[in-house]
């Protein structure tokens, strides 16, 4: 009976799967040329369809007139799963030309719908597109999978060919199959089986005609070049006979030339790397499933202006009030900078402030060209901040405008209203697609969306990065909207209700009550009216809590002893139970919200003995260090302390201090990777003092400064190391929950207080065997984890002179061997590595 049962059951499940698929098939017949099969989830309060109001079935499809009638009905499948199946009218189209990227292999020389040039195998498929999003995550990072029988699970590699790709959310995927596989790739979402290689969801199905060209990841060159247009300027001339781009003028807002007819082999090598993590050969370096990699920066460039820090700090104020702060640091791009610094590989935005296309050299215009040919986004400002100044050319001809502006923005109802003033003349944007116009004055078109076949460019006239210049609150408040709007169509998160977080004091808690102790004892004579003087922070002890909050500031830090601090996002007794060290982190300063952790024991550093070993932990910084005046993000989860170290001077490692920066690096990688089912996580150090994912995204970092005071060294060791959070880029928690993917293991994610402790415990132990032993020793334990073993880089610049890296030397600095056999030592101070490039910057001297 239970075989019958059974057999019946499977017979009843395949008839049905059967006419789903026959259903699907008809579909095509009828409806497939003018008209576009979808699959859809059916959204709570969405049980018809797609709101009636839109123009399009989905965001990467190309937007219809509002005149054009979009409808559409579901008859074919019923609903299952919730999902349904609709026919859409007119047939959907994706312009593979926006912001889309070829699969490395993929053929789409012609994808274009028009059948004229079409084979008959060509004709035969047919393209769809999928919206995807990343599976869900559970409270521990663990990723949510489905529980879906394996025999079951269609994969749609098996049945389609991928086409091209889009990034964001939600993610795009163009594949193209035949009407048949279609049909089993559209059942199969149906019956919630379908998957993917890199365990996206799907959440759409939609059969589209393409036009347009995907940009080609392995050889840019395939592919047209088409640069960005800064208005307000003649095109420039090109000695090669590429040219550049066309000025815009009364006319339409053409696409310009390309910047150059050709671009240089090492800016093609550039290219494929940053983009996918490839080798020029186009080998790829992981698998699919690697982890994207997401660019901190955003860089304010104003030309050779002599007020380009003024311009910079008024854009950076406008900036940090709508952006994501836990995502993004700004920096001022000077023009040395520009054009001789990678700057472009980690920038995710760069905004040029009040600049005409005839105030920038032609190198300039290039470089900033190809940042945008490559898929860089730009936001080009007009600032009237420039006519106070008067420093950019025919801005003193130029005239205030005051306007009455009405804008809604992208995704909402609301409409606001407000007067602004405008340059009239310093930027001159005009289109002929109004759709591209994101804000107009009468006939004086004032912010324009400019999507190229790479990058993306926003011209605005509007002084959006000079808020404090409003008329008002409320044009300010109106302005702040667009401006957050803008930086969201430039695929840049945007937190408009951040605020600073206020600085908190400290708590200090030992170890033991015996370290408490000694610590209060070696500071008591020095202290005035319970106050440690020192400059930049001192430190004021109490034992009332209300009184520490109310005192502290950025220049007092106010600290309570002995006290654990609750509720709090660092549990002091995982970190105590963790810590199996002897001196090093037995003192705990943790500070919820602090500045920054390495200027906190100037005022008793050179005080306490030896036997206490004090550490900073903090869960924020306002004002995060970084090496080289860089800025190190702090979000929560993040693990950032700062570390006390004295050395006798005349010890081994007190005269080759230079490998202390390289042994803090190492012990923040072995405190994880030494841990029994984490040796398989692929942390490494990079020379000098940076902590990677792989080769591909660095994830940590280290700051060592030291003194010297009668006949000991003090050094301090800060460091920044991305464990539980995912933003600004990635973290360890991400590698592991990619890991227990890939090997169905399952490892806990860590906590910052475990990582902490246990960098202080390997930390002490390196120290220890490096003084006994000396350097050898510690370079064999090095090298097996880091990145730069026989690597031929350049020195300075990509045409620079070609060297072989051979290892530290004896005094910690870089050994590499140039072509004659030249050993040549670099120092880390200033010096630095460029993966991307495999190039040595160096340091000015």
């Amino acid at each position: 009976m239970l075989t019958v049962c059974y057999t019946y059951l499977t017979l009843a499940h395949f008839w049905r799967h059967h006419r789903k698929e026959q259903a699907v098939m008809k579909a095509l017949q009828m409806h497939g040329v003018l008209q576009s099969v979808a699959f859809r989830k059916i959204l709570h309060g969405d049980e018809e369809g797609w709101n009636r109001k839109t123009t399009r079935a989905s965001e990467l499809c190309e937007a219809h007139d509002e005149r054009t009638k979009f409808s559409h009905f579901s008859k074919y499948i019923e609903p299952t799963l919730g999902k349904q199946m609709v026919i859409v009218k007119p047939k959907q189209s994706v312009d593979l030309s926006k912001e889309w990227t070829s699969f490395i292999g993929s053929s789409v020389a012609s994808p274009d719908s028009s059948r004229g040039n079409r084979s008959r195998d060509e004709d035969s498929t047919l393209f769809f597109l999928l919206e995807a999003s990343p599976p869900a995550k559970d409270s521990e990072g663990k990723l949510k999978l489905r529980d879906v029988s394996r025999d079951r699970v269609v994969n749609l590699s098996d049945l389609a060919v991928p086409v091209a790709w889009k990034p964001g959310e939600p993610f795009g995927i163009l594949v193209q199959a035949t009407p048949e596989n279609f049909s089993k790739v559209g059942t199969a979402f149906m019956e919630g089986v379908l998957e993917l290689d890199d365990g996206l969801y799907v959440d759409q199905i939609l059969s589209v005609d393409v036009q347009g060209h995907p940009f080609n990841l392995v050889d840019p060159l395939l592919d047209k070049d088409v640069g960005f247009t800064l208005p307000g300027g003649n095109s420039t001339d090109n000695d090669n006979g590429g040219g550049n781009l066309e000025g815009a003028g009364e006319g339409a807002l053409k696409p310009g030339r390309p910047s150059r007819k050709k671009h240089s082999s090492e800016f093609t090598k550039k290219v494929v790397k940053q983009k996918t993590g490839t080798d020029e050969k186009g080998d790829v370096k992981g698998d699919a499933s690697d982890l994207s990699l997401k660019p901190p920066n955003i860089l304010i460039y104003s030309g050779d202006s002599p007020n380009a820090t003024q311009i910079f700090e008024s854009a950076l104020k406008a900036l940090e009030g709508v952006l994501d702060r836990d995502k993004y640091v700004v920096y001022q791009l000077k023009q040395n900078e520009l054009l001789t610094h990678p700057w472009a590989e980690n920038t995710a935005l760069l905004v040029t402030v009040g600049l005409h296309q005839k105030t920038l050299s032609k190198e300039e215009f290039e470089i900033i060209n190809d940042f945008v040919v490559v898929g860089g986004k730009l936001l080009n400002v007009g600032m009237y901040l420039a006519l106070e100044v008067g420093q950019y050319a025919g801005a003193q001809n130029s005239s205030l405008i005051s306007a009455n502006i009405r804008y809604k923005a992208k995704n909402s109802a609301d409409e606001v209203a407000f007067k602004a003033d405008y340059l009239n003349d310093q930027i001159s944007v005009t289109s002929e697609d109004s759709s591209c116009v994101l804000v107009s004055e009468k006939d004086n078109k004032l912010v324009v969306e400019c999507a190229e076949d790479r990058g993306k460019v926003i011209h605005s006239k509007l002084p959006l990065v000079a808020l404090e210049h409003a008329s008002d609150e409320n044009a300010k408040s109106c302005l702040q909207q667009i401006l957050a709007d803008v930086l969201s169509r430039l695929q840049i998160s945007c937190q408009p209700e951040w605020r600073l977080p206020s600085l908190t004091p400290c708590y200090l808690v030992g170890s033991t009550l015996a370290t408490s102790r000694v610590f209060h004892d070696s500071i008591k004579s020095h202290l005035k009216k319970d106050t440690l003087q020192a400059s930049p922070v001192s430190l004021y002890f109490t034992s009332n809590i209300a009184e520490a909050q109310k005192k502290v500031s950025a220049d007092l830090l106010t600290v309570v002893s002995d006290t654990a601090p609750s509720p709090s996002s660092f549990d002091v007794d995982i970190y105590k139970k963790n810590l199996k060290s002897r001196v090093l982190g037995n003192l705990l300063m943790y500070v919820e919200v602090v500045p920054t952790t390495m200027t906190l024991f100037e005022s008793f550093m050179l005080k306490v003995p030896k036997s206490v070993g004090a550490i900073a932990v903090a869960s924020r910084q306002t004002k995060g260090k970084g090496r080289g005046g860089n800025k190190w993000l702090s979000p929560l989860g993040c693990a950032m302390f700062t570390a006390h170290v004295q050395l006798r001077v005349g010890t081994k490692l007190a005269s080759k201090l230079s490998f202390l920066q390289h042994m803090a690096a190492l012990a923040a990688v072995e405190s994880i990777c030494s841990r029994p089912g984490y040796e398989d996580l692929e942390l490494r150090v990079k020379w000098p003092n940076d902590i990677y994912y792989s080769n591909k995204q660095k994830i940590g970092g280290v700051l060592v400064t030291s003194s010297c005071m009668d006949r000991d060294i003090h050094a301090l060791i800060g460091v920044g190391f991305n464990v539980a959070n995912s933003k600004p880029t990635l973290c360890v928690n991400d590698l592991i929950s990619d890991l227990n993917e890939k090997k169905q293991t399952d490892l806990k994610p860590l906590r910052v207080e475990e990582v902490i402790a246990w960098t202080m415990n390997v930390l002490e132990k390196m120290i220890e065997d490096f003084q006994r032993d000396g350097h050898l020793s510690f370079c064999d334990r090095y090298y097996k984890k880091w990145l730069h073993s026989d690597m031929k880089v350049h020195l300075e610049k990509e045409d620079g002179p070609q060297v072989t890296v051979i290892g530290l030397d004896g005094s910690g600095y870089l050994e590499v061997k140039d072509e004659k056999g030249k050993l040549i030592s670099l120092q880390p101070d200033g010096n630095s590595f460029d993966m991307l490039k495999n190039l040595i910057q160096m340091k000015t001297r």
